[in-house]
């Protein structure tokens, strides 16, 4: 019971620092709003709170130094829920075409959903660390992220715009 308080108040923190960071960036209201209503579904909420949580409450390390972690490392239920969260359209994994001889193609995500990318990184950094500047996460992380050469530059602009 634990971990799942934990993971509540983590999400609850979460959406609320992305709520700001839509705010400044000019998402849409309802999509602020909206952000992550997945991650309350049993699918992913279950195999989430067991993944960052241990069951006293206190958060796992699954973290590497850049912030990110591996998710096809994982166990298969969390990899599920892993793959469901990926396919809202503030997921740059939303955004790719997996074809049948393993290439990886970027499409141009759409503005409102880089501009809520990029909120969801800022929530992402309060409610984990406390540091509302995506840019040293971004920057230790961008070579992972397969996006289209608009996308990046759309990225770029907008960090250098308001985090810079």
């Amino acid at each position: 019971m634990r971990r799942h308080l934990a993971y509540g108040r983590y999400v609850l923190r979460h959406k609320w620092f992305v709520f700001l960071a839509c705010l400044k960036l000019r998402v849409p209201f309802h999509q602020a709003v909206l952000h992550d209503w997945s991650k309350f579904l049993p699918g992913q909420w279950v195999p989430y709170a067991r993944h960052f949580y241990n069951t006293d409450g206190s958060s796992r390390k699954v973290r590497d130094e850049a912030g990110a972690y591996n998710p096809a490392a994982q166990e298969i239920p969390f990899q599920a829920a892993w793959l469901h969260h990926q396919r809202l359209r503030h997921h740059w994994q939303a955004w790719v075409v997996l074809g049948d001889e393993g290439y990886v193609t970027p499409l141009p995500m759409s503005e409102r959903f880089i501009r809520e990318m990029v909120a969801d990184w800022v929530g992402a950094g309060r409610a984990i660390s406390g540091r509302s500047n995506p840019c040293p996460w971004y920057e230790a992380n961008q070579d992972k992220m397969k996006l289209h050469p608009e996308t990046r530059r759309a990225v770029c602009v907008i960090l250098a715009r308001h985090f810079a």
